[in-house]
């Protein structure tokens, strides 16, 4: 039997008939009894448009043709549960409705076959940071740790890796929400494998391995995130900021930043430096949102220091909600307008560390409301004696155009001080990669004695000694905030975040400590 390229998904156990499954414009092409049918879309048979684009002729001998087929199947997986299984080809998904499919179905599969040091390919995307979407391939098996893949941090999208299952051929076999891999299958044999599929899919021998699979999951469910986004709306029109709140969604350049404006704001004249939660639930009429959907429409943007009618950055103000929600026991966090489902183990474990980190006993002065960081580092300098202005002092090291580092924001002694204003997980990402790049690189002798000419041409001469010990120093993070919590109140992703930051730093020899800078 010649091998063949199967994609098989799992449909939702709340959807029984075919008609729910596929789009309207699917059409029958075969059925085979009540519990197997193939559809079909018709090919778009056509010339291809790079012929005439490119060569600047057509030709009747040169057609191209999408197919999609969708193979819809019925099976009974034991005595008491009865599941429908798809198998598409060709573009074949197109013909599947959205939120039809099992979520993760072939992850488990893949996860539940194959042991960790099998891997050849992940897709992953970082969670804890910037949403950075990667795909990393090794030339042979290896474990998911080579990947530099990050327990706490990484939501995994796919894994490819080499199986040693005899049903499945013994081979390279894929897993997301579908499950792929080629094999000897046909319409004469098809049951018995995915009666097999399942009852891999089932298993729970993935966290043996992968026991952190569960931390963390996207949320795809439409009428979830619907109840979700309902609740949203329900908070802000409470006017409660506790649970959920708006923040600058990614790092912008202050120097640049005139002010934040949001779209029907009432009082245009007034400029703010952050977004403020009440002026947004006041842009709205009578103060009042109707739906989710208007938050989508609503648009945050930060205008020009050159221009006050230019936008340097700008956002929908679904993109700036951040923060978490608890419904029917579980946890869902929000951040960049995408929702995610939390392990409550693991919200447990991760508020617990970050409740752990040491608080700083600085005096630090209040953030004026529309102080921005630049102005506030420089009032903080002088009311601290001994203080100096160091976020200005941006060291080039390592090569490349504009790859200057900044050892920190304002130094007192022995304290190096990282300061940012409250805002999204991406946002405060910067503040803890710019406080865990400058630890490193303060342990290179190179990098020290250009930082030390920099210092010393100001006049700084008790920052860094000959002898460099990073146990001496300490490593504060600062954060400006509106909410004045003695711990700063920080979206639950930015916990991730800083607590892997703060056992970098640790484990580098340094100490941390962590303030919260109340905004007045």
């Amino acid at each position: 039997m010649a091998k063949i390229n199967l994609s098989i998904y799992l449909i939702k156990d709340n959807i029984t008939e075919f008609s729910d499954i596929v789009e309207e414009d699917a059409i029958e092409l075969h059925q085979y009894d009540d519990n197997s049918i193939v559809y079909y879309n018709r090919s778009n048979i056509k010339e291809p448009d790079w012929l005439f684009n490119f060569f600047n002729f057509h030709s009747e001998n040169l057609r191209t043709a999408n197919s999609r087929v969708l193979f819809l199947k019925r099976v009974a997986v034991d005595e008491n549960c009865t599941r429908i299984f798809a198998i598409t080809f060709g573009y074949g998904k197109t013909l599947l409705k959205d939120d039809v499919c099992e979520e993760q179905f072939g992850l488990k599969i893949v996860l539940n076959t194959i042991t960790r040091n099998k891997i050849r390919r992940i897709s992953k995307t970082d969670i804890g940071k910037n949403y950075k979407q990667s795909q990393e391939q090794m030339p042979r098996e290896s474990d998911i740790l080579e990947f530099g893949f990050d327990i706490d941090r990484d939501l995994i999208k796919y894994v490819t890796g080499k199986s040693e299952d005899e049903i499945f051929g013994k081979a390279i076999i894929t897993g997301g929400d579908i499950f792929n891999l080629v094999i000897d299958k046909d319409i004469t044999n098809i049951e018995e494998f995915l009666v097999y599929c399942y009852n891999k899919y089932i298993l729970n021998t993935y966290k043996d391995n992968f026991e952190w699979l569960d931390n963390i999951k996207l949320v795809k469910d439409k009428s979830l995130i619907e109840i979700l986004n309902s609740k949203v709306v329900e908070e802000f029109n409470h006017r409660d900021f506790s649970h959920v709140w708006l923040a600058i969604p990614e790092f912008i350049n202050w120097e640049n930043a005139r002010c934040i404006y949001i779209s029907g704001q009432s009082d245009r004249d007034v400029e703010y430096m952050d977004i403020e939660n009440d002026v947004f639930i006041d842009s709205f009429q009578n103060g009042q949102i109707q739906n989710f959907d208007q938050i989508k429409s609503k648009s945050i943007s930060v205008k020009s220091t050159e221009d006050k009618n230019l936008d340097i950055a700008k956002w929908s103000a679904a993109k700036c909600v951040v923060g978490s929600l608890e419904i029917n026991g579980f946890t869902y966090a929000i951040n960049g307008g995408t929702w995610y489902k939390i392990n409550n183990d693991f919200v447990t474990k991760i508020n617990n560390a970050y409740s752990n980190i040491e608080l700083s006993d600085i005096d630090f002065i209040d953030c004026p409301q529309n102080d921005d960081e630049d102005h506030y580092n420089q009032a903080l300098v002088n009311s601290l004696q001994g203080s100096h202005l160091i976020h200005k002092y941006n060291i080039p090291f390592g090569g490349g155009r504009g790859n200057a580092i900044e050892p920190c924001d304002v130094a007192i002694g022995k304290t190096l001080i990282h300061i940012k204003n409250n805002g999204g997980s991406s946002y405060l990402s910067h503040l803890f990669n710019q406080a865990t790049n400058s630890c490193q690189l303060l342990k290179d002798p190179i990098f020290r004695e250009k930082f030390k000419e920099k210092l010393l041409s100001n006049n700084i001469t008790d920052l860094i000694d000959d002898d460099f010990n990073a146990p001496d120093y300490t490593i504060v993070v600062g954060i400006i905030n509106k909410n004045h919590n003695e711990r700063p109140h920080i979206p639950f992703f930015s916990k991730v975040s800083i607590n892997y930051a703060a056992t970098l730093i640790l484990n580098l020899g340094y100490k941390f400590k962590l303030k919260t800078i109340k905004r007045v």
